[in-house]
């Protein structure tokens, strides 16, 4: 995803904020600032870096075929989630075709029944 297809996301939840009851601080979520930075002069990339790692190596297939889910459940617990749903909420997938492919591969089904 460019910074521009995430500022442009991030544009339309702010115009439906009324619409669907989103809930984002816009005084601290600015779309106009999204840029990148590198993790060794923002300490908090380091932590965002761990944690968005630990989720893509949890659903990216090695060249041997298989996934490290451990980390991905670890965090659970920090997760945001919405009357317990995490799926949309605390965890974003991209792009939207993600859910069919969370439905037909077998390797992803603990992401359902763990981040319903």
């Amino acid at each position: 995803m460019s910074y521009e297809e995430l500022r442009n996301y991030l544009d339309l939840l702010k115009d439906q904020t009324g619409i669907f009851e989103v809930r984002v601080d816009w005084s601290v979520i600015k779309p106009e600032e999204v840029g990148a930075h590198f993790p060794a002069k923002r300490m908090g990339l380091q932590i965002a870096g761990a944690i968005a790692g630990s989720f893509f190596y949890a659903v990216q297939k090695t060249q041997h075929g298989f996934t490290e889910d451990r980390y991905a459940k670890m965090l659970k617990p920090v997760v945001y989630n919405r009357n317990g749903r995490y799926l949309g909420y605390g965890l974003k997938l991209w792009p939207r075709e993600v859910d069919k492919m969370l439905k037909s591969d077998t390797s992803l089904q603990w992401m359902v029944s763990e981040y319903k």
